[in-house]
């Protein structure tokens, strides 16, 4: 780490304490920690996004060029503002302060102080505005030559302590059983998806997890929640979401990837990796590095309990994702995916962890094991447990790669066919249909889901760019 070479910058406090509100502390970085960003980049490859202030908008042009100097290339953008409708209730801006007002202000802001940049991301709305109405406002059109990405924040449920209707957890764990969840998630930006892309922006998650402020025990921080993560990331991409960013909060908190030790952080293998951390790896090996295309197959007439994903690169699909979400350990619920084949086998890689609660130093433990799975005449069949996800390879490589990363990277439809008839993978062109033809690989991640861990490879921004 680099000793500071500079003033420590301030960012947000809220002035003014509301009932049922945390108040914001002042944020004072170092550029101790600027450094240390950038250090792990050289280490993993890790880009990141930098928020801007907007109170202390006074900071932004020190801020601007401490950050863009250090980080370099690694730097994808700086976001302005964060959930701005909240900004009047919360008592940091006079009211109205509604989306005309927010618009003006995001002008002036970026004009006074950052108005030679095309890196910004905005407008980061969750709640109650919608990205659409900042469309129909005229946000994109009226800043796109200055936007690196358009960005929004969501959660499936408000955990939060000022919910109008708290859930208990044990009805939010059922709710992260289905596939209807990931869809019914992703529905409201649908719409805004397709403008913001054909736009030639990038349409980001740049907040989310299971639920809100953290608040829910249980299904947040369950397999069931780990389950809903991975799901959410193809159902995004295949609506054109280019990135998905995780939040992660204090100690405690249900959603967090990882939780350090409770006392000396330096004490070895006392981490507890949650299943969520899980669910990053297996999306960063899901999603291809250089791009994705997505497609829902909605198999078995759109199941919500044994759905699967068509990857394609290209054009040419390359990987299955297959879910079955019942919670049923007896195997009288195990889900059959057949699909066509060339290969006389299918491969299947596990057998590793990050260990148990307090054991975990960050890296997989276990010997690696790598299963085969005869085909039969020209059809494989993958059986996925319940409850479980299998990741299906249908390139050509004859082995699973053992060199592929371990490494934690901290960000940085239609279909046709059903669970228990031969895949007929659609291609992305009109009137194309392409079938899966050569050797398929299995990458499976049971209930048990922070005790086996398959196929890995690091993203904190579990979709493809």
């Amino acid at each position: 780490m680099g000793a500071a070479r500079g003033p420590d910058h301030q960012q947000d406090r809220n002035l003014v304490q509301l009932p049922s509100f945390t108040s914001s502390p002042l944020l004072t970085i170092s550029e101790d920690l600027i450094y240390a960003m950038n250090n792990i980049s050289s280490l993993v490859g890790v880009e990141w996004y930098f928020g801007l202030p907007f109170l202390n908008e006074q900071e932004i042009p020190t801020i601007i060029e401490d950050v863009s100097s250090i980080l370099g290339t690694n730097l994808l953008g700086f976001q302005m503002a964060n959930e701005p409708e909240i900004y009047e209730s919360h008592g940091k801006k006079p009211a109205p302060y509604q989306i005309p007002e927010y618009m003006a202000d995001w002008e002036r802001v970026r004009s006074t102080y950052a108005a030679d940049r095309t890196d910004l991301i905005a407008p980061n709305v969750c709640c109650p505005w919608t990205i659409d109405e900042l469309l129909t406002a005229g946000f994109l059109t009226q800043f796109a030559p200055h936007l690196h990405s358009v960005s929004i924040q969501h959660y499936k449920d408000n955990a939060c302590a000022n919910a109008l209707i708290p859930m208990p957890p044990q009805d939010a764990f059922l709710t992260y059983q289905t596939h209807s969840s990931a869809q019914k998630f992703w529905n409201p930006d649908i719409n805004a998806s397709q403008i913001i892309n054909a736009a030639g922006k990038d349409f980001i998650m740049l907040e989310t997890n299971t639920a809100s402020c953290s608040r829910f025990a249980g299904g947040p921080g369950s397999y069931a929640g780990g389950l809903y993560l991975i799901d959410l990331a193809p159902q995004g991409a295949s609506i054109g979401v280019s990135q998905i960013i995780l939040h992660n909060g204090g100690v405690g908190q249900a959603y967090n990837l990882f939780t350090p030790p409770p006392n000396n952080q330096s004490t070895f293998r006392q981490w507890t990796t949650t299943p969520h951390y899980y669910s990053t790896l297996i999306m960063g090996e899901v999603m291809e590095e250089h791009g994705s295309q997505v497609m829902d197959l909605l198999l078995g007439g759109n199941s919500t309990h044994t759905p699967g994903y068509a990857i394609y690169k290209s054009g040419t699909p390359i990987k299955l994702a297959l879910f079955n979400y019942i919670p049923d350990p007896s195997g009288a619920n195990d889900a059959q995916f057949n699909f066509p084949s060339t290969q006389p086998s299918v491969r299947v890689k596990a057998g590793q962890t990050m260990g148990d609660q307090f054991g975990s130093d960050g890296r997989l433990r276990g010997e690696e094991q790598t299963q085969t799975v005869q085909c039969n005449a020209g059809t494989c069949t993958v059986t996925v447990k319940a409850p479980q996800f299998a990741l299906v390879f249908l390139d050509n490589q004859d082995t699973i790669d053992p060199g592929l990363s371990t490494q934690t990277i901290l960000a940085t439809s239609n279909g046709r066919g059903g669970a228990q008839e031969a895949f007929n993978v659609g291609g992305t062109s009109s009137g194309s249909q392409v079938y899966a033809s050569s050797a398929q690989k299995r990458v499976f991640v049971t209930g048990v889901l922070a005790g086996v861990v398959a196929m890995v490879v690091g993203a904190w921004a579990v979709l493809a760019r």
